[in-house]
């Protein structure tokens, strides 16, 4: 254990890495209290720490005189999004959760030609006046809501893509037989709390906070061929980063 880390902390994460690993399963009693201490070598005050703040968080729940148990709610799933030099490389949420083995749905919200949009013109590096296409889409897992998701792409390239549907079928697959398939990526994320127009789309209440992804693909020419917004509900997403030293 890292001990410049509070234990309760590294103990309450350990218990998640065993959940999302699915070494706990829903619904299953985890070790007891003495257990726990005995086999990570801490206090037991430390390790009630970690189970009350995961009961109070929804992760764990308690029943008396039994022990605790993982919480069999369907929002406490959560997805790793793994990013390293032998791993999934930057790319968009729909790709990442595909390569990761999950199947996404889409409820296409909003799509159709935008033009006079000087931020869009901006982002994808337009002449002014000229025509992006937007396609605004609800990310799903298992029915379950998990990010609400706003493309652009320059419609200069895609000048047919209005006729697809793209509430099964791949965006990325379309770009491609295009030979405008982003290969390149920009990306910058932040945490903060919903838009009030997002709250109701994404079921969220005014606690929550949101994972605001923006990344901008470039194809194997270099021209900006996507700009997309992805906000992600923070329960379902664990993002983990390895860093390399040359």
């Amino acid at each position: 254990m890292d001990y410049k880390i509070p234990l309760y902390i590294q103990l309450k994460e350990m218990i998640l890495q065993r959940i999302a690993d699915g070494e706990y399963l829903p619904g299953e009693k985890i070790p007891s209290e003495r257990e726990m201490a005995a086999i990570y070598k801490i206090n037991r005050n430390t390790v009630k720490n970690a189970i009350n703040a995961l009961v109070e968080e929804g992760i764990l729940y308690k029943v008396k005189n039994t022990g605790v148990y993982v919480t069999k709610s369907d929002n406490q799933r959560m997805y790793y999004f793994k990013n390293s030099s032998n791993e999934i490389s930057s790319t968009s949420l729909g790709a990442i959760l595909k390569l990761s083995g999950h199947t996404v749905e889409s409820d296409v919200l909003e799509k159709g030609i935008v033009s006079g949009r000087k931020y869009i013109e901006y982002k994808l590096d337009l002449e002014p006046g000229e025509s992006a296409y937007a396609l605004h889409r609800l990310r799903k897992i298992e029915g379950n809501i998990l990010a609400l998701e706003f493309s652009y792409l320059p419609y200069k390239y895609f000048p047919g893509i209005d006729e697809h549907n793209f509430k099964n079928a791949s965006l990325y697959a379309y770009m491609d037989t295009l030979g405008h398939c982003p290969v390149q990526f920009e990306q910058k994320m932040i945490v903060e709390k919903p838009r009030r127009p997002f709250k109701k789309v994404m079921n969220l209440q005014d606690d929550d906070f949101v994972y605001a992804m923006e990344h901008i693909g470039r194809d194997a020419n270099n021209n900006i061929v996507e700009f997309t917004k992805t906000f992600l509900k923070c329960e379902y997403g664990v993002f983990t980063f390895a860093i390399e030293s040359k």
